[in-house]
């Protein structure tokens, strides 16, 4: 049986995003949630009939999960950010390979190699158009990322993320 202290976690991937973005975030969260609400206030005095009633509810609480949920992702991707960077370095991440994982929107799932003793490799899955341009332009290509080794965390950097 192998000792605790020889059991080494997997690396953990954040989403790095800036205090900007994530205000934005937040902004667009705010409006979303009240239409979501105030909609379906207005379904419940205004539809005639139970099953509009029940179609604009279920269209009225849709809308506001979505306003929850960017505000929710906002609030925790600006945190992990938060987190990793006081101890977490820049670095640029080769890519080794790239599959193409395209459906509606042009993705690729980037195999990079961490820059540390044992050069472990990790995955990343993104259409942004920095991934999507390092893949096209394979070999020899890197992604911006922070990585931090001690609590064995990184993110690849898409955008600012200085406050």
């Amino acid at each position: 049986m192998p000792d605790a202290q020889d059991v080494r976690p997997e690396w953990t991937q954040v989403d790095p995003i800036g205090h900007r973005a994530a205000a934005g975030m937040r902004v667009a969260a705010v409006p979303l949630t009240l239409l979501g609400i105030i909609g379906g206030v207005l379904s419940l005095r205004l539809a005639p009939e139970w099953w509009m009633v029940a179609l604009a509810l279920l269209g009225c609480a849709f809308v506001a999960l979505v306003g929850v949920s960017l505000w929710v992702n906002a609030v925790a991707r600006e945190k992990a950010t938060a987190e990793l960077r006081p101890a977490g370095r820049r670095v640029s991440l080769p890519v080794v390979l790239a599959e193409d994982i395209t459906d509606e929107i042009e993705t690729f799932r980037l195999h990079l190699k961490l820059p540390i003793e044992g050069g472990p490799m990790v995955q990343h899955a993104c259409s942004d158009n920095r991934c999507v341009e390092a893949a096209h332009a394979l070999p020899g290509s890197e992604v911006p990322a922070m990585i931090d080794e001690a609590r064995r965390i990184w993110g690849v950097i898409h955008g600012p993320i200085d406050r």
